[in-house]
């Protein structure tokens, strides 16, 4: 995980919201939920706001359920913070739980890490959220051998137990993550270190960058992001 800078929230979802005063998640329409998909894609550099996979721009209201492989997630559930359904800072990005770069003619799998692992798991106390804590990184470290993601600091102190919950209930080993992040190693190899991107962020950015094949870089969001 990576933090994310919330400062630049989506302004056709906020005046949306702030005129219609609904109450109800699924009240809200389907276009403004995929111009706040948009915002929200370019905000995190069109990858997870969890596993850091990349994710596919979403460019229709209603597409073919084949492709859809990622929603708009409500960091600290509904059911329990049903104040914070509306809170741009509570809204971000996650995958679909499995591979989004499988090819959509195959079967999907099953919905299996990151959010939908999670369900309504929110532990205040140990939870990282990624757009509150900006040394969020600092929390883990990724093993070069066998490509899981690990807490870093000393077993049995505070952090420790964070990162160590983290792992626990978004499944970031899941044996499909690990399977990506060493393919994503591979294909650097093969193609050379990445170069720096502005708005799209790389695979896994946190592991390239931690595993030096990556040079840090921060991403934007594009003034044409909400309008495709």
């Amino acid at each position: 995980m990576r933090y994310i800078d919330k400062s630049q929230c989506c302004k056709e979802f906020e005046d949306y919201i702030n005129k219609k005063k609904t109450s109800y998640w699924k009240n809200v329409k389907s276009n403004i939920k995929l111009t706040l998909h948009q915002h929200l894609y370019y905000e995190q550099g069109g990858l997870c706001i969890y596993c850091q996979q990349q994710l596919l721009l979403k460019t229709h209201k209603e597409p073919d359920p084949k492709n859809i492989r990622s929603h708009i997630e409500h960091i600290r559930p509904r059911s329990v913070y049903s104040h914070l359904t509306f809170d741009y800072c509570n809204l971000s990005l996650a995958c679909e739980g499995f591979d989004c770069s499988i090819p959509i003619t195959q079967e999907l799998p099953k919905k299996e890490f990151c959010e939908h692992r999670k369900a309504n798991e929110y532990d205040k106390e140990y939870f990282l959220n990624p757009v509150e804590i900006k040394d969020i990184e600092n929390y883990f470290f990724y093993d070069d051998f066998s490509f899981e993601i690990l807490p870093k600091h000393e077993k049995g102190s505070e952090k420790f137990k964070k990162a160590e919950y983290m792992i626990k209930i978004l499944d970031l080993n899941h044996w499909e993550l690990v399977r990506m992040r060493k393919r994503c190693e591979q294909d650097v190899y093969k193609k050379g270190v990445y170069d720096k991107h502005d708005k799209i962020l790389p695979p896994f950015y946190s592991m390239l960058f931690q595993l030096r094949l990556l040079e840090r870089t921060t991403n934007t969001i594009p003034a044409s992001s909400t309008h495709i």
